[in-house]
């Protein structure tokens, strides 16, 4: 969670506006390529607390004094974004904060300040490129025939055409449900970000990011991902004495 030291020229309260959606990076272990990124949205911002809507998994309130990773999904070019995030410190979890004329539970962190703000990942995984025989695909609430591009750990890439049904929805930031299937052996499921969008012709190309995972299947995910990556690198050192 080591932050740039360069100033970005992007305003915090505009990034982290009332309603916005967000991630909090619990914790990041780049050695076992793991990382505990859970969705939230921006409840309000009062003075030098920033309030979050209660994850889930939830966020215990032991985690009050440690530190976490706040990142929102900022416009880069075109219709990409680039998650931008800042250090903060988890200052309590309350079980009854004031949101909309409701009594929530909410996460109250430490705001920024215009230069605390760094661009940051939300990954931390090999990415596969999916072959025929591979036996890997994806299932996306509301399209048919999705095309599994590419996939890790912590997301994929999809091709989907224009003539299916939720085509016309597509955007960055909506959360789709998906399970990626592992024909014959079994399926990890959640909800799907759309963290980039690139229509051409009839068609477009998004970039996914997964979150909303049950603990099992964050551990079923990461198994099927290391044995695909074994069995590619295999494949290619025999390849090297053909």
């Amino acid at each position: 969670m080591s932050p740039e030291t360069a100033c970005l020229a992007l305003d915090p309260a505009v990034l982290l506006r009332a309603g916005a959606e967000a991630f909090i990076v619990l914790h990041k272990d780049a050695l076992r390529e793991r990382i505990d990124v859970r969705q939230t949205r921006v409840l309000d911002w009062e003075g030098d607390v920033l309030f979050l809507a209660q994850t889930d998994p939830p966020v215990p309130r032991e985690a009050s004094g440690a530190q976490a990773e706040v990142v929102a999904l900022a416009p880069a070019c075109g219709e990409e974004l680039r998650p931008m995030g800042y250090v903060a410190r988890v200052l309590d979890v309350r079980p009854d904060y004031p949101s909309a004329g409701l009594a929530v539970e909410a996460i109250a962190v430490s705001a920024p300040t215009p230069c605390d703000l760094f661009e940051t990942s939300l990954r931390m995984h090999y990415r596969v490129p999916v072959e025929e025989d591979m036996g890997v695909g994806i299932l996306l609430e509301g399209f048919e025939t999705p095309q599994l591009l590419d996939f890790s750990a912590g997301g994929a890439r999809v091709l989907v055409d224009a003539s299916e049904q939720a085509y016309a929805d597509l955007a960055v930031g909506k959360s789709i449900p998906f399970r990626l299937l592992f024909v014959g052996s079994g399926y990890a499921a959640g909800d799907a970000v759309v963290r980039s969008l690139r229509r051409e012709d009839d068609r477009a190309t998004c970039g996914l990011f997964f979150t909303n995972m049950e603990i099992r299947d964050i551990r079923y995910l990461e198994r099927m991902v290391a044995r695909v990556v074994s069995a590619c690198r295999q494949r290619e050192g025999d390849a090297g004495y053909v």
